[in-house]
């Protein structure tokens, strides 16, 4: 693979790992975002028993979208780890080269297209 290609790609991922962090740091309860030591918020909407059911419909939606926030960081760091260690656009079940159209749609991939096929089927 093309340096200039992985160096495009590496820059996509940094940029996309910036706003995951800071979307993870707005929702959470600390000064600075920690992977390994995030606690939603939980916002108080009032006494009433209809202002606690929304509380914690809320907060159970910051749950689940932390988590998700936090899987696709990963994914992230993992696809930057990979191009440091000179292992990146290699897929993990085959070894063959990731289509490269791939990925620059989904530069965290870590399969090509056909062992994805494979696994969904």
């Amino acid at each position: 693979m093309e340096t200039s290609l992985i160096n495009q790609l590496k820059e996509k991922l940094l940029a996309e790992k910036k706003k995951l962090a800071e979307q993870l740091e707005a929702m959470t309860q600390e000064r600075t975002f920690d992977k390994d030591k995030v606690q939603v918020k939980w916002k108080e909407l009032g006494n009433k028993e209809e202002d606690n059911a929304v509380e914690v419909a809320n907060f159970q939606d910051s749950i689940s979208l932390e988590r998700d926030l936090e899987v696709n960081l990963e994914r992230i760091e993992n696809a930057l780890a990979k191009i440091e260690a000179g292992q990146y656009g290699i897929c993990e079940h085959c070894g063959n080269d990731i289509e490269e159209a791939r990925l620059r749609a989904y530069p965290e991939a870590t399969l090509c297209l056909k062992c994805t096929a494979q696994q969904k089927a």
